[in-house]
């Protein structure tokens, strides 16, 4: 008798750890993919802000890879949702186990009577493709690295089939195709989530909470009032306004008395602006890094060098309080 009651209790007891397993990964782990996934996302699209045209591969394949990784995990995130038990093998679909965003989404629709977005399929077939059979295609001889151009062309060519990508074009038209692209990928990262959201409040998990200061936040959250273009936009003018209002303001406090306190390097004003467009893409001018590299060599002066890059590196340290004597000012008054 004893022994059946032990083993009723061990059963149930493994049954009861096996429902608070499932409940850990449903809400706990798959939380944790959203927000990679948003990760890869919002890198996706910062990448795409920051190119000029299509002649780089490595561009095209970093917009691709992190885009496609980004969106299959969304996907396979809401499969794992619908499941009963995600972790049994033998239950889960196939497609659970490979990397088909189209095979994915004729699972997804299974379960839901929402509709991806208009190219969103499209967009689903490119990532597809990238990533069977171009992911790895730099160790197989005979896939022409210009295949790739092509292929992510002929997505883009769903807002102007007309446009000859072979013949050169201005900053302002090539943006048309960016812009695209980034809304497209935004639309379905949105639409994926949405089903995460509705399925793990049904289920009651918290999958669909994530870190409020997160590039997945700005993915899935921000993007509800905006487009995920207009979202890198506003991020790249605030960038600007931040710019406009330290050199407007001569101020003393804070980190200007630093900027007031330091001689700035000679710069040539006719790059500039190269500089800072590199700056708002999140890279580094490469003739930036070599003028100053040079500047430095002019000073000489060893200890000076060291003194400066001191100071420099004050700039954007929050741990520094730049108003410490003010502070111990107002304590002594009071």
């Amino acid at each position: 008798m004893n022994n059946s009651f032990e083993y009723i209790n061990i059963v149930l007891g493994g049954d009861d750890m096996l429902v608070d397993e499932i409940w850990d990964f449903k809400s706990i782990n798959m939380g944790r993919e959203l927000e990679i996934s948003g990760e890869f996302i919002y890198e996706s699209a910062k990448k795409t802000m920051s190119i000029t045209g299509l002649n780089n591969q490595y561009e095209i394949n970093i917009i691709l890879y992190t885009g496609a990784v980004g969106i299959e995990r969304l996907q396979k995130i809401y499969l794992c949702l619908v499941q009963q038990n995600p972790n049994d093998k033998y239950s889960v679909p196939k497609c659970l186990m490979g990397h088909n965003h189209l095979e994915l989404e004729k699972e997804i629709e299974k379960y839901t009577i929402d509709k991806i977005p208009k190219n969103g399929k499209g967009l689903l077939g490119i990532f597809a493709e990238y990533y069977n059979n171009y992911r790895y295609a730099n160790y197989i001889p005979k896939i022409n690295g210009g295949d790739l151009r092509l292929l992510f062309i002929s997505f883009l060519k769903k807002q102007n089939g007309k446009f000859n990508f072979d013949e050169p074009c201005s900053l302002s038209q090539f943006e048309v195709f960016k812009r695209f692209y980034i809304n497209e990928l935004g639309k379905i990262a949105g639409y994926f989530y949405g089903l995460i959201e509705h399925k793990a409040r049904d289920i009651n998990t918290y999958t669909y909470e994530i870190e409020s200061s997160s590039n997945a936040a700005r993915v899935f959250w921000s993007t509800r009032g905006r487009s995920l273009y207009e979202q890198m936009l506003i991020e790249q003018n605030a960038i600007k306004e931040l710019l406009l209002y330290i050199y407007k303001n001569q101020r003393d406090s804070g980190v200007f008395r630093l900027l007031n306190h330091m001689e700035s390097l000679e710069m040539d004003d006719m790059l500039i602006n190269d500089y800072l467009a590199d700056l708002f893409e999140e890279k580094v001018n490469d003739w930036l890094i070599d003028h100053v590299d040079d500047m430095y060599e002019e000073i000489g002066d060893i200890q000076k060098i060291k003194e400066r890059k001191k100071l420099l590196s004050l700039f954007g340290d929050r741990s520094v309080c730049f108003d410490f004597e003010d502070l111990e000012d107002g304590e002594n008054e009071s």
